[in-house]
């Protein structure tokens, strides 16, 4: 069973924090396609609650935020799997309809249908520009 690492992604220098730089605004198609992202990230997610990826795996693609919250669901879900004695299953997931709005330069919504035996699930993300690539502001799985 793996077990989320419990270590915290901090800043060593102000110039690594998120903050530091500010807003930049970038239009959406110097970025490229978001789509491969948001399907790597709503896989990434699913198997990070499933407990068979960690979350350090995704941290690039997310703020500080999500990464401290995806990583806290991850070892509450492993807490309640152990309890229940319930054994990973690896999920055998399927990406299916990835629909994306962009309300603003530098910014996509969008939500990605996750097929895995039987069931399906919706994950909404919201990507926006940091750094010349696309970082995941908000994650929410449904």
């Amino acid at each position: 069973m793996s077990v989320p690492s419990t270590s915290r992604r901090t800043a060593a220098t102000p110039i690594e924090s998120d903050e530091y730089f500010g807003a930049t605004i970038v239009a959406s198609k110097e970025l490229g396609d978001p789509t491969p992202v948001l399907a790597f990230l709503a896989q990434s997610v699913i198997e990070t609650l499933a407990g068979i990826r960690d979350v350090e795996q995704s941290a690039r693609w997310l703020t500080d935020g999500v990464y401290q919250q995806l990583k806290h669901k991850a070892l509450a879900a492993s807490r309640a799997r152990s309890q229940s004695q319930i054994r990973e299953l690896r999920p055998n997931l399927a990406i299916g309809k990835i629909s994306t709005f962009s309300p603003r330069a530098g910014v996509i919504e969008g939500v990605v249908i996750v097929h895995n035996r039987g069931r399906a699930r919706a994950v909404a993300i919201r990507l926006e520009a940091y750094n010349n690539r696309w970082r995941a502001k908000s994650v929410a799985v449904l």
